[in-house]
């Protein structure tokens, strides 16, 4: 198979008129795992015909001239290669490593390159990097860094081998380094298998900072290739690091394959362009400006080895973007099904709307997004947007950014909302609520010529998302254009009217139908002690009376309570009500891997200088000498729960005092049915109707709190 390719390579390069001195290509040969292997006849073999394949070679040309004429015109040397790369396992003893590299380099006269494993950082410099800086789960065992070549054992052998081969005049040098042993934690690979190799770009930063350690022993004098989470966006600097060759393998492995490369070279051009550089070896002298390549090697990679370690692109991502499977189930004759609209709660053609987008037609793509979300400006700037989690673009690069195109298309069209209602047809129905359940089962029903009449407690429609959601992440103009749309269908709104048993009944008498929209509008307790004593909050009462103007006194250090969205909108608002130096914490019971608000907002707590406590749960409250003093307790994590997530276990005997001036909660929300008979739900699960005839509900009446979209 490597003639075959010699072959094919040389016939193209004759084809496309390629014909220069430079081959333009390196056959390099990969060998392992041991000595008494690589002595066996047909590894001995393989090394005679990679020197010298003529009478193999002579036949296929025979073979070919007849479909290839000029092939009999084509200068193609009988020796494939001369330099070869030692790939040994992990565990491989040291003294077998170099008696390896001793045999290639004196009986076989091979320039040589040894890959050596990112173990050699040592234990606590690479899981500094891995777990602590890129914040990845895997874990590297303490067997990995026993079994590995050690660094001061490593020094000495390239020492020992660099001697050797300046003795026999062939080229040494070290490949770093493209697995790194791990343990088997998922359920993605075969259970029976204890550990498995990590690559790609958690690798990249690690193997970086092994090369930049090496440079810096070796005076930049080691002659170092590459194989570590190499794409288009990093090669450029990792070739000004004098690292070559690169190869490339997990980037070429998603979709586009060898494709891929064309950006390579397109950013390569770059590079060499800006820094005015006509080959590699400017390109590292010019980087930071130094006159000797070694010493630009130094310096280039180690700037660059503390660069990776900073860079957000090698991270680990979001907790949610972990895979874009779905749940649903592959039949034989499976077509192909968007996981992004999947995994939307009502379903939006995402694809077709971002077609349209792309295509500068935003009507178009507007009237997509209206056949099925009737709040497109709410939910372009609120909802928890799950469809991007599993966007297909994640096996590119990353998820497109499919709420912030919604959002673009509602601002730009919905002034210019003018879908039409199907003639009335003498059906009437109440909607009771105006939140996102209630306005969207408005809309519908209006579409299909229903006369709808929408009933809400309050003096404004919209839900938390008018009522508590802080006007740093939605804007009240936005939810009053959808109101407005709505209220353009022929909907009837009556404010200020709060529902009660006498009212409920009354409307059987108007209506044929009824739809219970009420959602979760009160905040759910801790049930612990000391929850009423002034100055602890729930946040639904603390949102709201923000949002009213109302003066609230918070002082100088809150703790709020919880993990949810409505926790991260508490904490981001306490944070401004407490000012710059004001203190702001987010206990949570178990880690920030669990929260249910998501990656981003974690990300947007810490940058806005909100501290994160995890595994505390609280216990009592109670106020001390003017301050509310919490006791919490220490949590573990156990087994997973019901909820995909492992259920946090109390800790005996770790309780501990916490002081704050306020305390908010935000452990979730519960419905109030005061006035529907006996106060609860009885649901029919496939139609939603309830224990009344044509009495409907839906929302967070019959879920429980969710999120806005859901």
């Amino acid at each position: 198979e490597y003639l075959n390719a010699w072959i094919v390579i040389h016939i193209l390069k004759d084809k496309f008129g390629w014909q220069n001195d430079e081959a333009g290509f390196i056959f390099n040969l990969s060998v392992g795992y041991n000595l008494e292997g690589i002595k066996k006849p047909n590894v001995q073999w393989f090394f005679d015909k990679m020197n010298d394949c003529s009478e193999e070679l002579n036949l296929k040309i025979e073979q070919i001239s007849s479909i290839y004429p000029h092939i009999n015109e084509i200068k193609i040397p009988t020796k494939l290669s001369d330099n070869i790369t030692l790939s040994t396992m992990h565990g491989c003893p040291p003294e077998e490593i170099e008696n390896i590299v001793e045999y290639l380099i004196t009986e076989r006269k091979f320039h040589t390159a040894v890959k050596l494993n990112p173990t050699l950082l040592g234990k606590e410099k690479l899981h500094e990097i891995l777990n602590t800086k890129l914040v990845y789960e895997t874990v590297v065992p303490n067997e990995a860094f026993e079994h590995d070549l050690k660094w001061d054992d490593a020094v000495k052998m390239i020492e020992r081998l660099t001697d050797l081969a300046n003795k026999y005049d062939v080229e040494f040098g070290l490949k770093l380094t493209n697995t790194l042993e791990s343990i088997n934690s998922t359920d993605l690979l075969p259970q029976k298998e204890n550990m498995v190799y990590m690559s790609g770009r958690a690798l990249h930063p690690i193997s970086i900072n092994l090369a930049a350690k090496l440079q810096k022993e070796f005076n930049g004098k080691l002659d170092v290739s590459f194989s570590a989470g190499v794409d288009a966006f990093n090669v450029a600097d990792t070739l000004a690091c004098n690292i070559k060759p690169i190869t490339v393998c997990s980037d070429l492995l998603k979709p586009g394959g060898y494709t891929r490369l064309a950006q390579y070279i397109t950013e390569l051009r770059k590079a060499f362009k800006d820094s005015q550089s006509k080959d590699i070896e400017q390109l590292v002298l010019n980087k930071y400006s130094q006159s000797n390549i070694n010493d630009a090697s130094i310096v280039n990679i180690e700037k660059y080895a503390d660069q990776v370690l900073l860079d957000p692109r090698y991270k680990k991502e979001t907790f949610k973007y972990e895979s874009i499977k779905t749940n649903r189930s592959l039949t034989a004759y499976d077509c192909i099904h968007a996981p992004c609209i999947e995994t939307c709660a009502i379903s939006q053609d995402v694809p077709e709307y971002m077609y349209h987008t792309s295509k500068g037609n935003f009507t178009e793509a507007f009237k997509v997004i209206e056949k099925t979300n009737p709040l497109p400006n709410i939910t372009g700037m609120v909802c928890d947007h799950l469809c991007q989690a599993k966007c297909t673009r994640i096996n590119y690069d990353s998820p497109l950014l499919i709420r912030e195109i919604k959002r673009f298309i509602a601002e730009k069209e919905s002034q210019n909302f003018k879908l039409q209602t199907k003639p009335l047809h003498g059906v009437k129905a109440a909607v009771i609520g105006a939140g996102p359940a209630g306005l969207s089962a408005a809309y519908f029903l209006a579409l299909e010529g229903v006369e709808v009449h929408l009933y809400e407690t309050k003096s404004f429609a919209g839900g938390m998302a008018a009522d508590a959601i802080p006007i740093f992440r939605i804007d009240e103009n936005r939810i009053k254009q959808d109101i407005a749309n709505i209220k353009s269908l022929g909907v009837k709104f009556h404010y200020n009217t709060k529902m009660d048993a006498d009212r409920f009944n009354s409307l059987h008498d108007g209506f044929n139908y009824i739809f219970i929209a009420v959602g979760a509008q009160s905040g759910k307790r801790l049930n612990i002690e000391g929850e009423t004593i002034p100055g602890v909050y729930d946040q639904l009462t603390f949102l709201a009376d923000v949002l009213k103007g109302k003066n609230i006194d918070l002082g100088k250090n809150v703790a709020i309570i919880g993990g949810g969205l409505s926790a991260v909108d508490a904490a981001r608002t306490a944070k401004r009500l407490a000012g710059e130096r004001g203190k702001v914490k987010v206990l949570y019971r178990r880690t920030k891997k669990e929260m249910p608000c998501g990656r981003e907002e974690i990300d947007v707590m810490i940058e806005e200088g909100i501290e994160i406590v995890e595994l505390t749960s609280p216990e009592k409250i109670s106020e001390v000498d003017n301050q509310l003093n919490l006791k919490c307790s220490r949590m573990e994590l156990g087994e997973i729960d019901s909820s995909g997530r492992r259920h946090p276990v109390k800790i005996e005997d770790s309780e501990f005092d916490l002081e704050f001036d306020s305390i908010i909660t935000a452990i979730g929300q519960d419905t109030k049915l005061d006035f529907f008979p006996g106060q609860k739900l009885m649901i029919d699960k496939s139609t939603l109707e309830t224990q009344i005839k044509n009495v409907f509900t839906g929302g967070d009446a019959v879920r429980g709190a969710d999120s806005l979209i859901n």
